[in-house]
């Protein structure tokens, strides 16, 4: 049964469980209805039995008359003339009609008949013997018919049994069974169809995100916008706007990524093609001296050693930074970092590569911030390498509230070219017969975005330049990582 319903649709599902849940409470209020109809109506049979018999001699238990009965004065020889045949008034027929009365011999007297209406059971016998009691039962008369008897007894030590027909009340309760049967016949038809046409029309947002997902998957083509009918103002309203507001995100943020990492491949193929170039045309050089038979001299071989070397190193670290980038937002831990421990780190590696450059460092203790500190390591030296390169003065390096600057008293950038110093192989004019890959800052803007910063460039007052970042991540926050 269970893997029969997980193979129905989810508006399968949810039209099934409507039928279900009105079908329940369908059935259960006509179960009350009907229980509640056979209660009244047998408690309406019950009421009327003791009417023919509400004389005083019948009163036995102390009661009083019922509001509007009628009192009817009988003979007290009642028992004795119903049993000897003797003629009855008028009044005296209609009252006794479903009436026969029980002797203390167990006899039973029916005028009229030739047997009696039922025979008496032992406790129905036994009212007629102590004089006291009364029995209300169901019962089948001599004709088959069900019948709803009263037995009590009478003051001259006999018993009067009351009985009332109970085929009106089946045959109605009959009826009402049959319209309650078919009304919950139509009303749970009728839940099914509604909740197959709600679950049709809620989830057809749903099936729109799934056939754009197929889609997707089948063509690979992640330009499948999806619209859904939000609230005033354009704010999502339910789950399903919710849900198509998120798909629409996904496939921008992952047409997006698919987009820059094409043009990494772009990029990278064009950089990666100037120190490939350098190292063949070198190595080539090599070859052609030693076939022509005048090798270089030891001199032109260290000269040609050093720069193959030079170009290995440039195409090493351009290798490393393709990788930084494109490993994006993979942060390898986010943990409580202080910058301060991190630029000094950072310092050490920049002064082992050289050690003649002076740094002037201007480093205060802060609070931690949430972080990968091998990321952040990075971008601080990617700036003292990119300060390094481009002024032979001293660097200076700070860290202030949450922000690391690293300045330098080189040539600077226009004003018009400094957004574009953290793009991706971007390098200016004068920077293209420098070494380096264009890759620096780009790194350093991408892992400043990642900790909830950004990156800025600005002139240094007295010349030169202010580049560096900040983050703004607190202890105990998750670091943002964005699509890549």
């Amino acid at each position: 049964m269970k893997s029969l319903v997980r193979r129905l649709t989810i508006r399968s599902r949810l039209a099934l469980l409507c039928a279900a849940v009105v079908a329940l409470g369908i059935v259960a209020a006509s179960v009350v209805a009907w229980v509640a109809a056979r209660e009244t109506l047998r408690a309406q049979i019950d009421a009327s039995l003791g009417l023919p018999t509400m004389v005083r001699s019948v009163q036995l238990d102390g009661s009083a008359e019922p509001p509007g009965a009628t009192r009817v004065e009988l003979p007290a020889d009642l028992a004795a003339r119903l049993c000897q045949d003797v003629p009855l008034a008028a009044e005296e027929e209609r009252l006794i009609a479903n009436v026969q009365v029980i002797l203390p011999g167990g006899e039973v007297c029916s005028p009229g008949r030739e047997t009696p209406i039922l025979q008496p059971t032992a406790d129905e016998l036994a009212v007629a013997v102590d004089g006291s009691g009364q029995v209300l039962r169901d019962a089948v008369d001599s004709n088959g018919d069900d019948v709803r008897v009263l037995t009590r007894p009478l003051e001259d030590g006999t018993a009067v049994q009351t009985v009332r027909s109970l085929q009106e009340v089946n045959t109605t309760l009959d009826r009402l069974a049959w319209i309650l049967g078919l009304a919950s016949g139509l009303g749970v038809l009728l839940a099914a169809l509604t909740g197959w046409y709600v679950a049709r029309t809620t989830l057809r947002p749903v099936e729109r995100v799934a056939d754009a997902a197929e889609h997707v998957a089948a063509t690979d083509d992640l330009s499948v916008p999806l619209t859904y009918d939000a609230a005033a103002g354009g704010a999502p309203r339910d789950e399903v706007a919710r849900l198509t507001t998120a798909f629409n995100a996904m496939t921008t943020r992952l047409a997006a990524s698919r987009a820059r990492q094409q043009q990494l491949v772009v990029d990278a193929s064009h950089e990666l093609r100037t120190p490939v170039t350098s190292l063949r045309t070198h190595v080539e050089w090599l070859m052609r001296a030693d076939d022509r038979g005048r090798p270089l001299s030891p001199e032109e071989r260290r000269r040609v050693g050093r720069a193959v070397l030079g170009q290995v190193e440039e195409l090493t670290d351009l290798v490393a930074e393709l990788g930084e980038i494109a490993r994006g937002g993979a942060a390898d831990a986010v943990v409580p970092v202080r910058l301060d421990e991190v630029a000094l780190r950072a310092v050490d590696r920049a002064q082992r590569r050289d050690p003649a450059r002076r740094l002037d460092i201007d480093v205060a203790p802060g609070s931690p911030v949430a972080g990968d500190p091998a990321a952040l390591e990075r971008a601080v030296v990617n700036l003292l390498d990119n300060a390094l390169k481009f002024s032979d003065g001293p660097v200076g390096l700070s860290v202030r509230d949450q922000a690391v600057t690293v300045s330098d008293r080189g040539p600077g950038l226009p004003a018009e070219e400094r957004a574009a110093a953290f793009e991706r192989f971007w390098r200016s004019a004068g920077a293209r017969e420098l070494p380096g890959s264009g890759l620096g800052l780009a790194i350093v803007a991408d892992v400043a975005e990642r900790h909830g910063g950004a990156a800025f460039f600005r002139p240094r007052a007295g010349g030169g330049s202010e580049v560096g970042f900040t983050v703004g991540a607190p202890v105990g926050a998750p670091v943002a990582v964005p699509a890549r």
